[in-house]
């Protein structure tokens, strides 16, 4: 396996060090409580619409616009595509050498309606010199923010993605990778954030994106596997729940998930007037968004509506600032707190994992240290999918959120190679 790179971008560390500052100042003031929320062939599916962008630069907000109605075709189907701006490291820095596309494609919301979602596929400049086509790997990215520009298809162009470290480990491996920028993130609307069930369908639907993707020579034939964690996590999740029926047609070998959000009371109970309370308001945009008959917009306050209408537009380090040790209930007409009510509730359970074994193995991990996503809650989601018959091997690793991440990219990268490989996986089920 070859080497993989360490987080050594300034973006991620600007990012770490905000976190780690911002949680030391919660602990020395002790005015904030820490408890607190991834064959070409005939190309099936592909829109007789779907075409390069040839005009304007790679930035422009207009591909990030879907036709209206929606093309003809199943989920996967690509809309439009066009040649990507170079993928930048933090300071301009051209990162490994890789073709770069952005993609607008078909895939399916919460309530099973059609919607065009954006991403990237990355494809290395090196020939495959593998067994069998080039695998491709989808990355499940982590919380960016909740504006349209924290999209991770931006921020590769923009140099501030700060997950580079992690789709370069792939890229370095020959793997093509494809990065689902998730429904409402880039393209119109609000980002439909934590609701696990669509986040799953971006991203088998990427992986189907990138093998209809003419330009990217990959194959429907292609080995592939499914990498996230956090955020990526509870989408990776929902993927490995999800394909079995969803996506069928895909040759998934394995998903890597880690920081798991697999249950969201919990992990909301653990944000809520905390120094991440940001991800549980972003979680709120997202389920009112996602579930409009919710109605959430009418439990909220002034401040709560001025709060939220802001945090749509933040990227994931202002936002934490920005929202630190906040409660849902400091923004809810008096007090209350919508995530018990029954109807609130629902929404939530519908998107918890671990109700259906993946049909592929899973490698979970997770820090002991955990401060923003309650260890047990992975250990929670390990054993129901153990009791379903699924094959899990959960790894702990002893760091926070953050570093733990890091920690694991070598099992990660390495538990994939063994799933292209074709030996056994590990459990402890």
């Amino acid at each position: 396996m070859r080497d993989l790179r360490p987080p050594t971008s300034p973006a991620w560390a600007r990012d770490h060090a905000r976190l780690a500052i911002l949680a030391v100042t919660v602990l020395a003031v002790g005015s904030l409580l820490l408890a607190g929320l991834v064959m070409l062939g005939s190309v099936p599916g592909v829109a007789a619409t779907a075409s390069a962008a040839t005009s304007g630069s790679c930035g422009t907000d207009a591909f990030y616009r879907p036709p209206s109605p929606l093309p003809k075709g199943a989920p996967g189907t690509i809309i439009r595509w066009r040649v990507g701006c170079d993928y930048l490291l933090a300071g301009g820095e051209v990162a490994a050498p890789a073709k770069v596309w952005n993609v607008l494609y078909k895939s399916t919301n919460a309530n099973r309606q059609p919607i065009a979602v954006s991403g990237t596929v990355l494809v290395p400049e090196t020939a495959w010199s593998g067994p069998g086509p080039r695998p491709v790997v989808a990355y499940a990215t982590g919380t960016q923010g909740w504006g349209d520009q924290c999209a991770p298809s931006r921020e590769l162009q923009s140099g501030t993605y700060d997950e580079n470290f992690a789709v370069e480990n792939l890229l370095s491996q020959g793997w093509a990778v494809a990065l689902t920028d998730y429904p409402g993130l880039g393209t119109p609307g609000e980002e439909l954030y934590a609701v696990g069930t669509t986040e799953g369908f971006s991203v088998l639907d990427i992986l189907k994106a990138a093998e209809h993707l003419r330009p990217a020579h990959l194959s429907a034939r292609a080995p592939v596997a499914i990498e996230g964690y956090s955020q990526g996590g509870g989408a990776a999740a929902f993927a490995a729940e999800e394909q079995g029926w969803y996506a069928r047609s895909l040759r998934l070998k394995g998903v890597a998930l880690g920081g798991t959000p697999a249950n969201l009371q919990a992990v909301a109970a653990n944000l809520n007037g905390g120094p991440f309370f940001a991800f549980l308001g972003g979680a709120a945009i997202g389920f009112n968004a996602a579930y409009p008959q919710l109605h959430f917009g009418r439990y909220l306050n002034a401040a709560g509506r001025a709060a939220f209408a802001s945090l749509s537009k933040m990227c994931q380090a202002q936002g934490l600032v920005t929202y630190a040790g906040k409660k849902i209930q400091d923004y809810t007409k008096g007090g209350i707190n919508p995530l018990h009510l029954p109807a609130v509730r629902r929404a939530l359970d519908e998107n918890n994992a671990g109700k259906v074994a993946p049909s592929v193995p899973v490698l979970q991990y997770h820090g002991l240290a955990d401060e923003v996503i309650p260890y047990a809650v992975e250990v929670a989601l390990h054993k129901r999918w153990c009791a379903l018959g699924a094959r899990s091997d959960l790894v702990s690793f002893p760091g926070d959120h953050v570093a733990t991440q890091v920690e694991a990219q070598v099992t990660v990268v390495q538990w994939i190679t063994n799933r292209f490989e074709h030996l056994a996986a590990p459990s402890n089920c």
